[in-house]
């Protein structure tokens, strides 16, 4: 069998027209979740004027959240990263995880599986096998949503999803447990290779079994970081914030799970702003409605910035990684 290492060519990272569409998309999305939730906005004095709940900017805590989402961003690139090299990948990990958050961005255009095509045919360009890493990104994102809203529960109890019904909860956690697996696994593995039509026998992708506690582990420290700057973007926007780190990080791991079971909304848009508002309301009786919403669309461009800022950086480190791994020419 031909040496997959040495035959790999130079590639490049995620096509620079399809990174653009996406941001050009998250940027019409963002006016839209602003329309949607601008009914509310007519009760924001309701809290200015308040007592105990003013309105502020702290630009050191709002440096924070952007660097924790942004931490929180990479070590998810990472830990797919080496999931994906535990079943036989060769690309590197720093370049894994820029793959990683550029594909990420492919979920604000319609559909999600720009996400899913993005980063498998990264992967296939490179010589690794597109059937390992569709399933380990199966793998990984399958744990994310059960840890994200396994915290949600935790923090909030069982109100945290009971606008969805007992149904889609059911139905949900189902799917997540039926895609976690093995026989589901293998079965992914032989379906990848024949569709895409890859080379070789799928049985040496192999799939360890320290490969699910390895998504656990990287999932619960990406929710604790995510949740740790969405409670330093409140410290930084409203004056003696009512809502404590962990009931924070259930807010927004919840209502991230909300959104991204919405299939037909782009990154969750509008549904998941909407979850985080009447979670806010809840879990904080001083936020009413109307600041609560332009808090989660403060939560919405913070993100944003966050995803931008660790794929920018994702760039530099594939390069950077890239240029040492390449020989020198005499």
């Amino acid at each position: 069998m031909p040496d997959r290492e040495a035959g790999r060519k130079p590639g490049r990272l995620p096509p620079r027209f399809a990174i653009m569409a996406s941001i050009a998309f998250l940027l019409v999305a963002l006016a839209a979740v602003a329309s949607a939730l601008s009914g509310s906005w007519g009760a924001w004095l309701e809290m200015a004027g308040s007592e105990g709940a003013k309105w502020r900017v702290r630009p050191l805590w709002l440096t924070g959240a952007v660097a924790s989402g942004t931490a929180a961003l990479w070590i998810s690139g990472a830990t797919w990263g080496s999931m994906f090299r535990a079943t036989g990948g060769r690309t590197r990990l720093p370049e894994a995880a820029a793959v990683w958050l550029g594909s990420n961005l492919g979920r604000y255009l319609p559909g999600k599986i720009w996400q899913v095509t993005g980063l498998v045919g990264y992967v296939r360009a490179h010589g690794d096998s597109g059937a390992g890493a569709l399933a380990t990104l199966l793998v990984f994102q399958s744990v994310i949503l059960a840890t994200g809203a396994g915290i949600g529960v935790a923090a909030l109890g069982t109100a945290a999803f009971e606008g969805l019904g007992l149904w889609p909860v059911l139905l949900g956690a189902l799917c997540v447990a039926g895609a976690l697996a093995p026989p589901v696994l293998r079965l992914v593995v032989k379906l990848g290779h024949r569709l895409l039509r890859e080379p070789g026998d799928p049985e040496q992708v192999s799939l360890p079994g320290s490969l699910l506690i390895r998504a656990v582990l990287g999932g619960l420290l990406v929710w604790s970081l995510h949740g740790f700057g969405f409670w330093a973007l409140l410290e930084g926007l409203v004056a003696g914030n009512p809502v404590g780190p962990f009931v924070a990080c259930g807010v927004f791991s919840a209502s991230y799970v909300v959104g991204y079971l919405a299939v037909i909304a782009p990154g969750g848009m509008i549904v998941r702003e909407g979850a985080m508002a009447s979670l806010l309301t809840r879990a904080a009786a001083a936020i009413s409605l109307g600041p609560a919403a332009a808090l989660a669309l403060a939560a919405r461009l913070w993100s944003t910035v966050a995803e931008l800022v660790a794929f920018g950086l994702g760039l530099g480190f594939a390069r950077v990684g890239r240029s040492i791994g390449q020989p020198r020419r005499q």
